[in-house]
Protein backbone atom coordinates (compact mmCIF):
# COMPACT_ATOMS: atom_id res chain seq x y z
CA UNK A 1 0.00 0.00 0.00
CA UNK A 2 1.14 3.39 -1.23
CA UNK A 3 1.23 5.98 1.95
CA UNK A 4 0.25 9.47 1.68
CA UNK A 5 -0.85 12.76 4.16
CA UNK A 6 -4.37 14.11 3.09
CA UNK A 7 -4.75 18.25 4.12
CA UNK A 8 -7.62 19.48 4.97
CA UNK A 9 -8.56 22.88 6.04
CA UNK A 10 -12.34 22.46 8.26
CA UNK A 11 -13.64 24.54 10.53
CA UNK A 12 -10.31 27.26 9.79
CA UNK A 13 -8.10 25.01 11.15
CA UNK A 14 -5.53 22.98 8.95
CA UNK A 15 -5.23 19.35 9.64
CA UNK A 16 -3.51 16.22 8.60
CA UNK A 17 -4.29 12.57 8.32
CA UNK A 18 -2.50 9.96 7.51
CA UNK A 19 -3.76 8.02 4.35
CA UNK A 20 -3.22 4.69 2.49
CA UNK A 21 -4.17 3.53 -1.13
CA UNK A 22 -4.72 0.06 -1.76
CA UNK A 23 -5.22 -1.30 -5.13
CA UNK A 24 -7.80 -4.37 -6.43
CA UNK A 25 -8.45 -6.25 -9.24
CA UNK A 26 -11.58 -4.06 -9.31
CA UNK A 27 -10.67 -0.61 -7.97
CA UNK A 28 -9.25 1.72 -5.80
CA UNK A 29 -9.83 2.49 -2.09
CA UNK A 30 -8.15 5.08 0.69
CA UNK A 31 -7.42 4.44 3.87
CA UNK A 32 -7.40 7.71 6.12
CA UNK A 33 -6.96 7.61 9.84
CA UNK A 34 -9.46 9.87 11.30
CA UNK A 35 -7.99 10.40 15.12
CA UNK A 36 -7.64 6.47 15.41
CA UNK A 37 -10.73 5.26 13.33
CA UNK A 38 -9.86 4.01 9.73
CA UNK A 39 -12.15 5.71 7.17
CA UNK A 40 -12.18 3.57 4.21
CA UNK A 41 -13.45 6.04 1.09
CA UNK A 42 -14.66 4.54 -2.55
CA UNK A 43 -16.39 4.78 -5.28
CA UNK A 44 -19.72 3.65 -4.87
CA UNK A 45 -22.45 2.00 -7.93
CA UNK A 46 -23.08 5.82 -8.91
CA UNK A 47 -19.37 6.67 -9.31
CA UNK A 48 -19.41 9.46 -6.29
CA UNK A 49 -17.10 9.10 -3.53
CA UNK A 50 -18.32 7.40 -0.39
CA UNK A 51 -17.01 6.97 3.16
CA UNK A 52 -17.38 3.44 4.72
CA UNK A 53 -17.04 3.52 8.88
CA UNK A 54 -16.02 0.76 11.04
CA UNK A 55 -18.95 -0.36 13.32
CA UNK A 56 -17.05 0.42 16.53
CA UNK A 57 -17.25 4.43 14.79
CA UNK A 58 -20.36 4.80 16.36
CA UNK A 59 -18.93 4.65 19.77
CA UNK A 60 -16.70 7.63 18.78
CA UNK A 61 -17.95 10.76 17.88
CA UNK A 62 -16.65 11.68 14.21
CA UNK A 63 -17.41 14.94 12.61
CA UNK A 64 -19.84 13.88 9.53
CA UNK A 65 -18.35 17.55 8.35
CA UNK A 66 -14.64 16.16 8.72
CA UNK A 67 -15.60 13.70 6.36
CA UNK A 68 -17.27 15.44 4.39
CA UNK A 69 -14.68 17.90 3.86
CA UNK A 70 -12.07 14.83 3.17
CA UNK A 71 -14.04 13.55 0.57
CA UNK A 72 -14.11 16.88 -0.91
CA UNK A 73 -9.78 17.05 -0.67
CA UNK A 74 -9.82 13.88 -2.95
CA UNK A 75 -12.95 15.22 -5.40
CA UNK A 76 -10.28 17.89 -5.90
CA UNK A 77 -7.68 16.32 -6.80
CA UNK A 78 -9.45 13.96 -8.99
CA UNK A 79 -8.20 10.44 -7.42
CA UNK A 80 -9.79 7.00 -7.62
Amino acid sequence: MEEFEVPVTYKGKELLFNGKLATFSYGYKLYVDVDGTEVVIERDDHGDLRALLPDAASEKNIDKGLIEAIIEVFKELQVL
